[in-house]
């Protein structure tokens, strides 16, 4: 079986992939996006990297962001048509890449999340903040890391915020402040199986990214949040996911997925989890493509 792994302009772990998908595969292609073009035949629609027709490959690995949904939104549709797995379904780039709408999806099958609204105006920002009372999280749609959220600790710190991202034509969702100490869970989903742990903000550090200064930690999560996790997952057509969840402290065993990530990372993993999730994630991949193929 071959497999490739396309990945776009800000992604900085697919190595991982490449590497080990070779013990999974005959063959293992990296893809940079911006190499790929989309053609119209006869015979259907084809992706093509340099003369290599990636429709013939039996499994794509995407690691996409939400600066890649403009050309790559329509990428998992077409592997699909032509009987290529992937871990996206067609839809499940665009609703991981908005904030909002990932919330939304969540919200409607039933799971937890903070109360959200969607603004593109400082008014109408404030007069959600107003709502859901302060402080509140400001995130852009489309971040992802950390990068683009931003806490609001009373009305007055909307403005300035709110004016310096509509400038750069930034949408925005608001959302209530969960009550933690700068820490959330990580939970990787990977087909069936789950892997977690903790990841805990730097000093004075709301946001609980490893890119913006958090550690990781070792965690049991409870029974709850990875049926929750697998819930998620499963919503936004996600074979493998990375949902992070925030306790809230105000009540015992409450929690709320802040968010879902499309292409978790693994790099720094192997502290805190006893697997190596690269190799895992390949594995997924190739029984995943054998499954549909015997179909």
């Amino acid at each position: 079986m071959d497999c490739a792994v396309i990945y776009g302009k800000k992604s900085a772990q697919h190595h991982h992939f490449i590497e080990a998908g070779k013990d999974h595969f005959n063959k293992v292609l990296g893809v940079p996006l911006e190499g790929i073009r989309t053609v119209y035949t006869e015979e259907g629609t084809k992706l093509m990297y340099n003369n290599t027709d990636l429709c013939e490959f039996d499994a794509v690995y995407l690691r996409l962001l939400g600066s890649d949904l403009m050309y790559g939104e329509h990428i998992p549709e077409v592997l699909r048509d032509n009987d290529v797995y992937t871990q996206l379904d067609s839809d499940s780039l665009a609703i991981a890449s908005n904030k909002f709408h990932m919330m939304k999806v969540i919200a409607d099958g039933g799971l937890p999340v903070p109360k959200s609204t969607y603004t593109l105006s400082t008014k109408e920002t404030e007069r959600a903040g107003n709502m859901l009372g302060y402080p509140a999280v400001i995130k852009i749609i489309s971040g992802y890391g950390g990068k683009g959220v931003m806490k609001a600790d009373e009305q007055s710190d909307i403005g300035p915020i709110t004016d310096t991202l509509t400038l750069f034509e930034q949408d925005i969702c608001l959302q209530e402040f969960i009550d933690n100490p700068g820490e959330d869970i990580r939970v990787i989903v990977v087909g069936d199986d789950t892997y977690a742990y903790k990841r805990v903000g730097g000093d004075e550090e709301f946001r609980s990214n490893i890119s913006t200064g958090g550690n990781r930690e070792k965690i049991d999560p409870s029974e709850e949040m990875i049926e929750a996790s697998k819930g998620a997952a499963a919503l936004t057509g996600l074979d493998i996911a990375g949902i992070d969840i925030i306790e809230d402290e105000s009540e015992e065993g409450k929690f709320y997925i802040g968010e879902i990530n499309a292409s978790p990372g693994v790099e720094g993993t192997g502290e805190v989890i006893p697997a190596d999730l690269a190799d895992e994630f390949m594995e997924v991949i190739k029984r995943k493509a054998m499954e549909e193929k015997e179909l």
